[in-house]
């Protein structure tokens, strides 16, 4: 394994801390001088377990290639996955192409997994049951190979890589209701990836005998250290192997991204004023540029992308059609579409009367597959936006949008008195406001029910043991306390008193903790934090009111915006 070099040691009165040096460059340029690191790792190879595959009712022999594909087939059975059509319908398409034309298996319906599904659940039984200390050596092994490669140098600096491992192969999910979904994702080898490190640094030695890496450039202009794409799928993406989220690439790239929504703040009036004008304008480029903003900018759209017919049926502001809106009474308008992962816009809301007038007549003469905004692109709707600032785009107003209603909806608290459960449940209130906004939805867990009859029954014992507290304290308080008491209750009235508090406060607590697991089972919280809202705003208020940061930010995001947490509690957006 290729030697990295040795870090630099600290010197005194230097700092680590890249948001803390007297000039950030904004990476606009070159983003780094010196770059080294292992590359990437592949995910094991396939060991065959020769179960047969049964077609109506024959033992069928599979070849490993077709064997592994059969058994990842098996791990979806009783899921939604199983049943789901047009992924089902992919899954046996692609699995009959590993068949020869003569072969006896030509339908999915006849195909029997059953013993590779016993297989499968006994291998995830055995792997559930292992030792202690077996779980210990698999951490303690990860841990080694994170150590030695789980790293790179850039410019002298160590630095955390987040996706070292190469996808592995298997079934293609996609992400909503994808059109490509049941698809074969295949087995990356070392030719299919792109190698990224300094020109005068050492190139990564290959992890795998006999091959060798596709390419291997130096483009400092770039934060990706490798990339691949599927060999198999023509639809599927590039994946870009980075540095973690706590780097300083990752960092810098989400402080400057939040500056940026910052600077629109102080735009925005000019802008609403612009836009506005354009909409009463009688040329039509301009009444589409204005009206789209509008809605962009009051409902926190998506600006939308063109879709290739690979990708499923998404649509944003820029490509909505008519079938999309519908028109109410005292100037309301109804969106209804397919949004990112395809999760459903549908919302009914009160607009301007220009706008209404002007959505109206962009419908007009159409049929409802054509385009509600049919002369303007994405592209001339950035274009327009960059005329008020260099890097504005519709994306910005996502970014503006959530980050001032997130700073708005928490300057209302003023209970500092509050337990901390009751501010944490405030926090979320405004969250969820913020993510509904965004339109960040999310199925209902599987499990929702089981895990919400779980929590009512800790509710009910804590209930139970504040009764049996109070009927407690009522001996104390009549001089009868009974000979057979528990022994683990409180010996003292006093002590009855405080564990009746204690008692009271855990009750409360639970009922809190239940409410939002309810008022969150379709929304999604995180993605806001972790891509829209300032996480400037959220340190600053909870020093401001005493909330620990790891009530609202898992240890996840704590270390992404960890250039947050030295914002001031005086701080705001």
């Amino acid at each position: 394994m290729t030697e990295l070099v040795n870090l630099p040691k600290k010197r005194k009165g230097e700092s680590t801390n890249w948001w803390e040096e007297d000039e950030l460059d904004d990476f606009s340029i070159q983003k780094w001088k010196s770059l080294e690191h292992h590359g990437v790792i592949f995910p094991p190879d396939y060991i065959p377990h020769s179960i047969p595959l049964f077609y109506d009712g024959e033992a069928i022999s599979l070849t490993p290639e077709q064997e592994e594909v059969a058994t990842w087939w098996s791990s979806v059975i009783g899921t939604e996955w199983e049943t789901k059509e047009i992924f089902r319908k992919n899954f046996e398409h692609n699995f009959l192409k590993l068949f020869t034309s003569d072969h006896k298996i030509k339908s999915l319906d006849k195909c029997d997994f059953k013993k590779i599904a016993e297989y499968v659940e006994a291998q995830r039984e055995i792997k559930k049951a292992r030792l202690p200390e077996e779980k210990k050596q698999e951490r303690e092994a990860k841990q080694k190979i994170d150590e030695e490669i789980g790293y790179g140098i850039v410019d002298g600096k160590r630095e955390k890589i987040s996706n070292i491992i190469v996808e592995p192969p298997g079934l293609f999910r996609g992400r909503g209701q994808h059109p490509k979904a049941g698809y074969i994702k295949a087995r990356l080898r070392p030719e299919d990836i792109t190698i990224n490190v300094g020109k005068s640094n050492l190139v990564p030695k290959c992890p795998v005998p006999g091959h060798a890496w596709k390419n291997v450039v130096h483009n400092s202009y770039v934060t990706w250290l490798a990339y691949y794409k599927d060999p198999e799928l023509s639809f599927s993406n590039v994946k870009y192997v980075y540095l973690a989220a706590s780097s300083k690439f990752k960092g810098l790239n989400d402080k400057l991204k939040y500056e940026k929504a910052r600077k629109l703040r102080g735009l925005i009036d000019g802008i609403r004023s612009d836009y506005f004008d354009k909409i009463k304008k009688d040329n039509q480029v301009n009444k589409q540029l204005g009206t789209a903003l509008y809605l962009i900018d009051k409902l926190a759209l998506r600006v939308g992308n063109e879709k290739t017919e690979d990708e499923a049926d998404t649509v944003g502001c820029c490509s909505l059609k008519v079938s999309n809106i519908s028109f109410k009474e005292n100037y309301q308008i109804t969106l209804d579409f397919l949004g990112k992962d395809s999760m459903r816009y549908f919302n009914t809301v009160s607009i301007d009367p220009n706008v209404h007038e002007n959505l109206k007549k962009f419908v007009e003469g159409k049929g409802q597959d054509e385009e509600l905004f049919d002369l303007i692109t994405t592209s001339s709707l950035n274009e327009y936006l960059k005329t008020f600032m260099k890097s504005l785009s519709a994306k910005v107003f996502r970014t503006y949008n959530a980050s001032v209603t997130l700073q708005m909806l928490l300057a209302k608290f003023n209970n500092k008195k509050m337990q901390v459960e009751e501010k944490v449940q405030f926090y979320t209130d405004a969250n969820r406001e913020v993510a509904i906004l965004c339109n960040h939805q999310k199925s209902t867990p599987k499990n929702f029910e089981v895990q919400m009859e779980k929590m009512q029954d800790k509710l009910k014992d804590k209930l139970e043991s504040l009764s049996l507290l109070e009927t407690h304290l009522k001996g104390f308080l009549s001089k009868k306390i009974a000979q057979n008491a528990d022994k683990k209750l409180p010996t003292s009235e006093e002590n009855t008193r405080k564990a009746i508090v204690r008692a009271k406060t855990s009750v409360k607590n639970m009922e809190i903790k239940l409410k939002m697991k309810d008022d969150n089972k379709t929304i999604a919280l995180g993605t806001s934090k972790i891509n829209y809202m300032d996480p400037r705003i959220t340190v600053a208020w909870c020093k401001n009111n005493e909330v620990p940061i790891e009530k609202v930010f898992p240890k996840a995001l704590r270390s992404k915006f960890i250039w947050a947490m030295y914002t001031e509690p005086a701080w705001e957006f």
